[in-house]
């Protein structure tokens, strides 16, 4: 497995989910010996690492003590399931743009420039034994040893429409790209004026979040049967992506949250049920 950057420069532009503010990115080819991904913002660098997340509040939050950038899940998880390693992304405005919420635009537009081999070798981690973390309730992230990264997510809610919903992958790029990137975000219609009292899902509309009602989906139709489990999966690729490495080993996330994934790469990273194999 090679280190992947970008054939050129591409730009993006919309407004945040949660700020409902404009904002821009550029993701630029980077050709250091750095083997990472790189935020700049106002000529302030950060590198996205699990050690830089600051917020966890529905969104992944990275800062720098002088800077934040919201909401870098969706646009990390496209990065990863692409298999981009190195990139400089400029960053203009408070939050990524949310586009159609979910990682779709991300991908045809790096698709659309085209990526280029460094001709070195990617940061790859190997999970050696089985580590596990456990969230409240019954919530908890655990990986256990595989030869190739494979993820299985359940979601379950108190919900009489949205009780539970499974999926399994293979993480291969083109399943990837054909069957969670396109999942958009979701919510509860119940939880809509909360967010918004918190300041929060200001940028939220029918096309991009996925509304979900007792008797079912509000903005209909969904792009999946099983839309909101695939984009809990979305989110979380884009949430273990700040371990800096390509993973292999089975992933399996029971009703977990971008908290819990925080708090499980921070302790996984610290223990002995891995190795770098390069």
């Amino acid at each position: 497995m090679e280190r992947l950057t970008l054939k050129n420069s591409v730009q993006l532009e919309g407004f945040g989910i949660h700020t409902g503010k404009f904002g821009k990115i550029t993701i630029h080819p980077a050709m250091n010996d750095g083997g990472a991904i790189v935020f700049r913002k106002n000529n302030k660098e950060m590198k996205a690492s699990v050690e830089n997340v600051v917020d966890v509040s529905y969104a992944t939050v990275l800062g720098n003590g002088e800077e934040k950038i919201r909401t870098v899940e969706h646009l990390l998880s496209a990065l990863y399931g692409l298999g981009i390693t190195d990139a400089v992304i400029e960053v203009e405005g408070e939050e990524i743009p949310a586009l159609d919420g979910s990682a779709a635009e991300f991908v045809k537009a790096i698709e659309e420039t085209g990526t280029e081999s460094l001709k070195r070798p990617a940061k790859i981690l190997k999970v050696i034994k089985p580590f596990r973390v456990n969230g409240r309730d019954d919530s908890y992230v655990e990986v256990l040893p595989a030869e190739s990264l494979e993820i299985e997510c359940v979601i379950s809610y108190d919900h009489p429409y949205l009780k539970r919903q499974e999926k399994h992958i293979p993480f291969k790029k083109e399943v990837y790209k054909k069957e969670i990137a396109p999942a958009r975000t979701y919510c509860f219609y119940e939880d809509i004026a909360h967010l918004l009292k918190s300041g929060l899902g200001r940028g939220g509309n029918n096309r991009i979040v996925v509304v979900i009602g007792k008797d079912g989906i509000l903005n209909k139709p969904a792009r999946f049967e099983d839309e909101p489990v695939r984009h809990k999966i979305l989110d979380l690729i884009g949430d273990i992506s700040l371990s800096g490495y390509r993973i292999l080993g089975r992933i399996n996330a029971y009703k977990s949250g971008h908290a819990l994934h925080a708090r499980f790469l921070k302790e996984f990273l610290q223990s002995d049920a891995y190795e770098i194999i390069s």
